[in-house]
């Protein structure tokens, strides 16, 4: 005889299958934002045991150069993630099922003669090596219990290690919690491929428990089979045609235990299938909208309320931490030379132009910026990609440079723009961050006049923002209360950038 007996509530079941497409989703974005500066590798001394990931990898998949694009759906569904993972929680606390989630004493010897047992690894029993038989299954064994715990523990670390990366200036005490920008992103890649070997493991131990156990993730109920036979069907689905099925979407007390397994096993696939198939036909139609300056529209829209949420709660006047001189880079890393055409560039002629409210303009020689106060900053510039470094720059303070030139009426603008002297690089920054204590209109490096290659003879240096805002070479400098144009948003980047 067979009994239907309960084993997931319907709650449990949809943050497992909300969970699963969005954490595949967080996972291959962020190895479209990996490839950008993939350069973790195992090595057993000076040999390169394994990179990850082979340039082959990256062409199977299609991930090379979709970095905004990573950044785009990473940003936007690590709410869904956030608030699925947070209510899951919240649910397994109130009703009491984190009683059956939670290691005990017990679960790692448990787990132990689980995964002894799974691996078929004999025991000797009566003089003969016989096969160990499994710990007494409840509603989760030892294994499961510790390995679905770690998986809450690994879902934390990767929100706190991803805020640490994500803004480690507002976040500067997460990020020193975790040893730095770059420790916090090797646990966040750590737990990333974690997420992917639970998964093999997870689908493994499915495969290997059966249809019993995969069906009750999807229809809530197991089927316990007893010793007395079940009662003969009050009619037979096999010799009565499809119609019959019909019968078994509506509840009925007459249904015996077999009909009523085929009943809920019906409609809970029926209902499976159909959520799979919208959100599948939901991932499509998103991937195919409209660009809106450079990612889909929805995508853009995501990525402007995060900017409205970030802007409303965190604080403009956090500082970047600073280092000793000493710990500055000698060889500064370029990146990027839009903009720097050096070749038709001439320093003798250059001219830093500033557009006023009334469109006035005036010109400003090197000499004349050099006349201001200087300021000196060691700091960890980061870019977009992925990498820092720690470097050493010397300018005037731009909010020095707007007193100077009383540039009063500006200052009580939303924004300033600047562009390179052929305007093939613009940037667009917000007046709160354009006139932090730590942005500069830098003139050197390391103590030196900059060189062409980092933007002679003027750059800015905006160290509570990504370097995509640190424009090399500035040419002109205007303000306007509406957003102004900026080379990298255009292209599929957060307009802020701020860190």
């Amino acid at each position: 005889m067979k009994r239907i007996v309960k084993r997931h509530p319907l709650a449990i079941r949809w943050f497992h299958w909300i969970n699963f497409p969005v954490l595949t989703i967080m996972i291959w974005s962020g190895l479209l934002i990996y490839w950008a500066n993939d350069v973790y590798k195992i090595r057993l001394g000076g040999t390169i045991l394994f990179q990850f990931f082979p340039e082959s990898f990256y062409k199977t998949l299609g991930i090379s150069y979709h970095l905004a694009q990573g950044m785009a759906f990473h940003f936007v569904f690590m709410w869904v993630f956030f608030l699925n993972g947070l209510i899951y929680v919240l649910y397994t606390w109130i009703s009491g099922e984190w009683r059956g989630l939670v290691p005990d004493r017990h679960s790692f010897k448990e787990a132990w003669q689980v995964l002894l047992h799974d691996l078929h690894i004999p025991e000797r029993r009566q003089g003969r090596f016989r096969r160990r038989t499994a710990p007494p299954q409840v509603k989760y064994n030892g294994a499961q219990k510790i390995a679905y715990s770690a998986i809450i523990v690994m879902g934390l670390g990767s929100v706190l290690t991803g805020l640490a990366i994500y803004k480690p200036v507002q976040f500067y005490w997460l990020c020193a919690l975790f040893g730095g920008y770059g420790t916090a992103r090797v646990i966040h890649f750590i737990l990333t491929i974690g997420y992917c070997v639970f998964f093999l493991i997870h689908i493994v131990q499915v495969m290997l428990a059966g249809w019993n156990n995969f069906r009750a993730m999807i229809a809530g109920f197991e089927v316990v089979k007893e010793s007395e036979p079940e009662p003969r069907p009050s009619f037979q689905l096999a010799r009565k045609g499809p119609g019959v099925w019909w019968r078994l979407f509506k509840k009925s007390n007459r249904l015996t235990v077999e009909q009523q397994i085929q009943r809920r096993t019906l409609l809970s696939f029926s209902a499976f299938i159909v959520l799979g198939a919208a959100a599948w036909k939901s991932w499509s139609w998103l991937k195919q909208q409209p660009s809106d300056h450079g990612v889909p529209g929805p995508l853009r829209k995501g990525l402007n309320t995060d900017e409205k949420v970030f802007n409303k709660t965190l604080s403009p006047g956090h500082l970047a931490k600073t280092y000793p001189q000493s710990a500055a880079a000698k060889n500064v890393r370029t990146n990027g030379d839009i903009g720097l055409d050096t070749k038709s560039f001439d320093p003798g002629t250059w001219k830093f132009e500033v557009t006023r409210a009334s469109k006035d303009t005036f010109s400003l020689s090197l000499d004349e910026l050099r006349q201001l106060p200087k300021t000196e900053i060691v700091f960890d510039f980061k870019c977009i990609e992925g990498w820092s470094q720690i470097s050493h720059w010397g300018g005037v303070k731009f909010s020095d440079f707007m007193k100077q030139y009383r540039l009063d009426p500006e200052a009580a603008m939303k924004y300033i723009s600047l562009s390179t002297p052929d305007e093939g690089y613009y940037v667009g920054i917000d007046m709160a961050s354009a006139l932090h204590p730590q942005t500069l209109l830098c003139y050197e490096m390391n103590g030196a006049p900059l060189p062409l290659t980092h933007g002679y003879p003027l750059r800015l240096i905006i160290p509570v923002k990504y370097g995509i805002k640190s424009l090399k070479r500035i040419g002109s400098l205007s303000f306007s209360n509406e957003r102004p144009p900026d080379y990298w948003f255009e292209r599929g980047y957060d307009y802020f950038s701020g860190l």
